[in-house]
């Protein structure tokens, strides 16, 4: 494992396309609870947790503290659950991460908005 701060990268390529969700157990305010991610959110959450210097029990305790919050404000039961409110917060932190610069880097703004994703197809064989 890296040290923190430093730049990871990963030797693994990335997953073609969608695959099923995991489920783990994590201890909300000491209470085991089960949420149901896809990997690639699994892989960011715990990125999200190494870079912030955080468990993913404590995130996600923090999360679903606001997310109650916000149902106690507007005086409506959520109807969001926890594992929609994780996913929100990771696109959400990575959007607010994104640059021109990095955009530029991963071949974005090309006319093809599935480069560099788990949905990037490999190029097609030249027939001959």
């Amino acid at each position: 494992m890296a040290e923190q701060g430093s730049q990871e990268t990963s030797t693994l390529p990335p997953p073609a396309g969608v695959v099923p969700l995991e489920a783990r157990t994590v201890k909300l305010f000491g209470h085991a609870t089960l949420i149901r991610l896809e990997p690639s959110y699994w892989e960011a959450l715990d990125e999200i947790c190494r870079r912030e210097d955080l468990t993913v029990d404590e995130l996600c305790s923090d999360l679903k503290d606001r997310l109650d919050s916000q149902s106690r404000r507007s005086r409506r039961v959520s109807s969001v659950s926890l594992s929609n409110a994780v996913r929100v917060f990771i696109v959400g932190y990575y959007r607010k991460a994104a640059t021109e610069k990095g955009h530029d880097r991963a071949g974005h703004g090309r006319g093809d908005p599935f480069v560099s994703t788990p949905f990037d197809l490999p190029p097609t064989p030249k027939q001959t």
